[in-house]
């Protein structure tokens, strides 16, 4: 097939939700960058790539209200193209209707598709012809050659159509498959950035297995695929010789790592050969699950100095009938019993928690029940949300009944209880000095002050040292002053 050189373009990516986004955004941007594209505003760019979030309302309604702005955006501008990834991709159905809806979108793509890019704009952005899109005398002189690699399937990127505002004719496929046996979907691999931000995320659980009511996750972004060791380890080294210090590993149930791969690691497993990597000195992990967290993963990670004593792991509600409704997949007890064990094998660990308040049929005493258990387990962080109605899940069979006063109401009682817990817990703190990764500075009124967390990942604030010039990646010895419920303050001191 005839290959077409084009000049360089400019890209913007708009990322909205969870940390598994802000990795395949992170991704996708260094695919542009190693194909030449920069960076730049929505507003200047060629391309803009909306990441969007499905998983509550919020998210997805700022998406479709960039989608209509850039439908009139296009109008005016020959040359920009619009893709959409993320959570609002679903089966051939979702992008059916989206593209009905929105006809200016150029390309659906899941971040397993991401390879399609070169090729996606080498054929549809063509500043020369002025029409951004690949005009037909372009095409290869034999197109026999190619049409076995132009079908329509739902399970690769889908190209949209359109003719340019002067009525010329563009040839675009609708999707572009590869012969047999040429290429699997797979996550994005190889991805080397430029320069890797000192906190990095790497993804190591894909999909979910679960079947909770309420979330689209599952039929979103599909079953738990591991990663492989090799690769994983291939990427970290990668990105530690960019310049990221903390490793995240991320998963919707991270300590499913393992399960579907030949040889069966595990986290911890993981972790230990992570920990072997010069340069690496912090590594975090999210989002657990309590029936995948075995005696023994406690321990080994606990024993690992470069793992944070830190644990995010959703409860959702603190009622049973709840759980069940929600079909999380445990019960209160054992969830108590797995808070309980990590703090006996893992000292000093703090814990966050997701919490959804107002999902179907709640009851006061139900909710109740929440507030008690967040009172007796006595959390760090809450992670608090109004549940809202994710359209293609169980629960949207349901009846919404709790009114959105009453959720409101709700949240901010949550938001209450656990805001006296979180600042009687980080008063412990006060007086201590606390080992801080710097990743922002900010100025104010000509004082820079730098951003960052402790090992237990709470967010440390402290004014510059006097004859220091500190950058983000750089760690900090911190004698905590003050603390809130949501932040310690406190001064750089020489150790």
């Amino acid at each position: 097939m005839t290959t077409i050189s084009i000049p360089h373009g400019k890209y913007h990516i708009w990322t909205v939700g969870c940390q598994m986004n802000q990795a395949d955004s992170q991704r996708i941007q260094t695919m542009l960058d190693e194909l030449g594209w920069e960076e730049t505003s929505m507003e200047q760019a060629n391309l803009v790539v909306l990441n969007t979030c499905s998983v509550r309302q919020a998210p997805e309604e700022k998406a479709h209200n960039l989608l209509a702005n850039l439908r009139r955006a296009k109008n005016d501008r020959s040359d920009l193209l619009v893709a959409l990834m993320g959570c609002m991709i679903g089966n051939q159905k979702t992008i059916d209707a989206l593209g009905k809806r929105y006809p200016h979108i150029d390309l659906f793509m899941k971040v397993e598709h991401a390879d399609i890019l070169p090729r996606f704009l080498e054929e549809r952005w063509t500043p020369i012809s002025g029409a951004g899109c690949l005009d037909i005398d372009f095409m290869p002189d034999h197109p026999e050659d190619s049409v076995d690699e132009i079908s329509i399937s739902p399970t690769v990127p889908t190209f949209a159509t359109s003719t340019d505002r002067a009525g010329k004719r563009t040839v675009l496929p609708m999707a572009i498959t590869p012969k047999p046996g040429e290429r699997v979907a797979h996550y994005p691999t190889k991805i080397e950035p430029a320069q890797a931000s000192p906190t990095a995320w790497l993804p190591i659980v894909l999909g979910c297995n679960k079947v909770c009511t309420y979330c689209i996750v599952p039929y979103r972004r599909g079953r738990e695929r591991s990663r492989p060791m090799e690769e994983l380890m291939v990427e970290a080294r990668s990105l530690v010789a960019k310049g990221a210090r903390e490793l995240t590993l991320l998963g919707q149930t991270v300590e499913a790592y393992g399960l579907d791969l030949p040889d069966k690691p595990d986290l911890a497993d993981l972790m230990a050969n992570l920990s072997d990597i010069d340069g690496l000195a912090r590594i975090r992990f999210m989002t657990s699950y309590p029936r995948h967290m075995t005696d023994s993963m406690i321990e080994r990670m606990a024993h690992l100095p470069k793992v944070c004593e830190h644990l995010n792991i959703p409860v959702q509600s603190g009622d049973e009938n709840m759980l069940k409704r929600m079909k999380r997949g445990y019960s209160l007890d054992e969830y108590v019993e797995r808070i309980d064990r990590v703090r006996e094998l893992w000292p000093n660990i703090t814990l966050s928690t997701d919490v959804i308040v107002g999902f179907c049929g709640e009851t006061e005493e139900e909710f109740q029940h929440t507030l008690d258990l967040l009172a007796k387990i006595r959390f760090d962080v809450v992670h608090v949300a109004a549940y809202s109605v994710r359209p293609g899940t169980v629960a949207s069979r349901w009846e919404d009944d709790v009114p959105l006063a009453e959720k409101k109401r709700r949240l901010h009682a949550v938001e209450d209880v656990q805001g006296k817990i979180a600042f009687e817990l980080n008063q412990s703190y006060v007086g201590k000095v606390e080992e801080v990764m710097v990743e922002d500075i900010n100025t104010t009124h000509d004082q820079r002050q730098l951003k960052g967390r402790n090992r237990a990942n709470k967010l440390v604030f402290c004014p510059e040292p006097e004859g220091r010039f500190i950058q983000a990646g750089e760690f900090v010895q911190v004698r905590i002053e003050r603390a809130t419920a949501w932040s310690l303050q406190g001064d750089a001191v020489a150790l």
